[in-house]
């Protein structure tokens, strides 16, 4: 009867070891806000300009961070202009790294107001380090880009996995 007790036990502190250790290992999925302001050192060749975003801000999860990025657009077809290029979010806990997707966009104000350019669109969550390492999501933008002065302000929404 005492062994038979035993096993039980055993095998019962085994299922419950896999279940909470299965729940430990679980991806999470969080929304995401944050906000993020800073400036922009811009360098124009011809009619490809490329930019690079420096600020800080805070984000759900990744709290106090700083934001970077290099964005690459074209002047070719105003006023709007396609952007693509690499990122990251880097907080205490680690950092997400994000790709803008081909549908995101610079805006000019008007063909007057060059200087004025909202930008909008969509940033792929592609991994990270410590935390974020397998992280995956997406993450839409929208901001403003005041050319004269080399800043930026923006604001991001959406989920990920991590």
């Amino acid at each position: 009867m005492k062994h038979l007790r035993r096993s039980a036990l055993l095998i019962g502190a085994i299922i419950l070891a896999t279940i909470v250790g299965s729940t430990a290992f679980a991806a999470r999925t969080i929304a995401f806000k944050g906000t993020y302001a800073g400036t922009v050192t811009e360098k124009v060749d011809g009619v490809t300009v490329t930019a690079l975003a420096v600020g800080s801000g805070t984000g759900t999860l990744v709290g106090k961070s700083k934001l970077a990025g290099t964005v690459t657009a074209t002047t070719a077809d105003p006023p709007c202009s396609p952007l693509s290029g690499p990122g990251t979010i880097a907080g205490a806990v680690g950092k997400l790294k994000v790709a803008l997707t081909p549908t995101s966009r610079g805006c000019a104000a008007s063909e007057e107001d060059r200087d004025n350019v909202l930008v909008s669109g969509t940033a792929k969550v592609v991994g990270g380090t410590l935390k974020f390492k397998k992280a995956r999501g997406t993450l839409r933008f929208s901001g403003q880009y005041d050319r004269k002065a080399g800043t930026f302000s923006v604001k991001l929404t959406g989920t990920f996995t991590y």
